[in-house]
């Protein structure tokens, strides 16, 4: 059989910050075994609120002391294959969408080793396909310490998950390869990995056929998979931004139903109001003012594009009820709501310039 030609790629997944939300795997495993996932956390020095926002990000120090907590309190021999049965490609978001799109398995691999950071992966490592298969190979990352092991086989299992959650079937591997000593059933890993797996191995790494990296994806889709891959790059950049709480506070209270007073959000954040209100204070801005433009573009959008009676935009955007609701608007706009309205319901009708006869 012909074989595409070799390809040989260096991957390096270490990354000094890191995306909160990536954490999130291990907290569905705390919350099954009912153990205090706040305090671990918090002994880390991670925000609660910010394991659910996609920009928060962690030093890669405290992913490892947080991960370190876990795997020493969890009653699990095979902890790593427990939390990689968790990682799913949605929970990859941008990345794993991309991924579902690819044309094939080697795509897939391709986008990981463009977007390593995006990955939450702990090795740096190397990716080689020629006429001897399919390989990946991780260098030992002697900065983990005694979590070595454990991420080793997490992030070797999430390869796995992803490649079958992504083909829809079984995933070949032929062997599975540890530096470390085995610490819980050597069977249990092979029924998982669906191979041999050597533990006390030169080198931590995987093997599959060389036709397994060619394995067809059945949601495959070229300009999906360039929007998301666009949309990596986006997210790849913003890891090294800085965090804003301003901005935080501001998409928090345009996704609630109701907005938040500030005691209300701030319990929603794991922070005092104090805090809150010193970090906000900190970017130059107060409470205030964040809840202010979010009242109002929110209530523009409400009158422009729904039939929502004065009463209920006032609740949705905490006013105790219309009246005050109406002052404020017009403070904002010099227009009452009633007035705005109309005038963008007319707007709206108006035929443009391009579709005039």
């Amino acid at each position: 059989m012909t074989h595409s030609p070799a390809l040989h790629l260096a991957v390096s997944f270490w990354s000094p910050l890191r995306l909160a939300y990536g954490l999130l795997p291990m907290l569905e495993l705390l919350d099954r075994y009912a153990l205090d996932a706040d305090r671990l956390l918090q002994e880390a020095g991670i925000a609660r609120f910010g394991v659910m926002d996609p920009s928060y990000t962690i030093t890669v120090q405290q992913e490892i002391a947080f991960h370190t907590s876990c795997f020493l309190r969890i009653p699990s021999a095979a902890l790593s294959l427990e939390v990689a049965r968790e990682y799913g490609l949605r929970g990859f978001s941008v990345l794993g969408l991309a991924m579902q799109a690819s044309k094939d398995v080697l795509s897939m691999l391709r986008l990981i080793a463009r977007y390593p950071r995006l990955a939450w992966g702990m090795f740096d490592g190397e990716l080689t396909l020629d006429d001897r298969g399919l390989r990946i190979a991780f260098r030992p990352q002697p900065r983990l310490g005694r979590a070595e092991g454990f991420f080793a086989e997490r992030d070797l299992a999430c390869a796995l998950v992803m490649a079958e959650e992504a083909t829809q079937q079984r995933f070949p591997l032929e062997s599975v390869h540890f530096r470390h000593a085995c610490t819980g059933d050597p069977a249990g890993y092979e029924a998982f990995f669906g191979c041999p797996v050597h533990f006390n191995a030169e080198r931590t790494g995987i093997r599959a056929a060389h036709d397994a990296a060619l394995f067809p994806l059945p949601q495959a889709d070229a300009r999906i998979c360039a929007f998301y891959t666009a949309q990596c790059a986006v997210m790849a950049r913003s890891i090294d931004q800085p965090f804003r709480y301003a901005e935080a506070v501001r998409n928090r209270l345009l996704e609630s139903a109701v907005m938040p007073d500030l005691p209300a959000l701030a319990q929603r954040m794991y922070l005092t109001e104090r805090t809150l209100q010193r970090r906000l204070r900190a970017e130059g801005v107060s409470f205030s003012q964040v809840l202010r433009e979010a009242r109002r573009e929110r209530a523009e959008q409400l009158l422009s594009e729904s039939r929502a009676s004065m009463e209920q935009i006032a609740t949705t955007l905490g006013f105790g009820d219309a009246v005050a609701f109406s002052h404020a608007f017009k403070s904002w706009t010099g227009q009452s709501p009633l007035r705005w309205r109309r005038k963008a319901t007319a707007h709206a009708a108006a035929p443009s310039a391009g579709n005039a006869c």
